[in-house]
């Protein structure tokens, strides 16, 4: 039996069933069969090789963690090539929806902490700890050399690196700069020397560990 009710991050599937299990809803799609083209030989076909049952995270639905149970098509071309189908919710290697992601992303940056944020997605803090670092590498530029004004604090991240890590910020614009693993003496002192020639101001509370990283890097 087939559902006509769209649910947000599947459009273009199918749903053929719906059940509760605990306090998880299951929902069941598919995609309709029609024509690939192969990715080898970029002959047509629409012949299916078999099928794969593929369980995917995805967000809640109604405040209950919800999983897709999709069946997932693999066609087979003339030349022997097998594939998989295109879908537009779930990209190829992923057990997470493509919405579960992008959310994911967004919050891993704006939640109040990683723990929290994993309870409300239902994952491990690691998995935002992972996302989190992934985001950072793509948005802040390596850094060649700090601004004569900076500000550094720590704050709590929890990564494998330890419990705390230090951002450093432009003292006067507030934009951010840099995350380093961790506010130990030896980390803040060696980058500040690498990167701090033009420093001239440090905003920072009295940590004393900050100062004695600064002073001894800076003078």
């Amino acid at each position: 039996m087939d559902f006509t009710m769209i649910i947000p991050g599947l459009k273009g599937a199918i749903l053929t069933n719906v059940e509760e299990v605990g306090e998880v809803v299951r929902l069941y799609v598919e995609m309709e069969r029609k024509v690939h083209r192969c990715p080898k030989c970029n002959q047509r076909t629409n012949k299916v090789h078999d099928y794969r049952l593929q369980k995917i995270q995805h967000l809640k639905w109604f405040e209950r963690k919800t999983q897709i149970f999709y069946k997932r098509r693999r066609y087979v071309c003339e030349c022997g090539k097998r594939f998989s189908e295109k879908n537009p919710f779930v990209m190829r290697y992923q057990r997470t929806s493509i919405e579960w992601n992008q959310a994911i992303s967004i919050k891993a940056i704006k939640g109040k902490t990683f723990k929290e944020t994993a309870e409300i997605y239902g994952c491990s803090p690691s998995t935002i700890i992972r996302r989190f670092d992934q985001i950072s590498r793509s948005e802040i530029c390596p850094v060649e050399e700090l601004p004569t004004v900076i500000a550094i604090d720590e704050y709590k991240g929890d990564t494998r690196e330890g419990k705390y890590q230090l951002i450093i910020a432009d003292g006067i614009t507030k934009q951010p700069i840099d995350i380093l693993p961790n506010r130990y003496k030896r980390t803040i002192k060696d980058y500040l020397r690498k990167h701090g020639s033009r420093v001239q101001i440090v905003i920072m509370d009295m940590n004393h560990s900050f100062k004695a990283a600064v002073q001894e890097a800076l003078g």
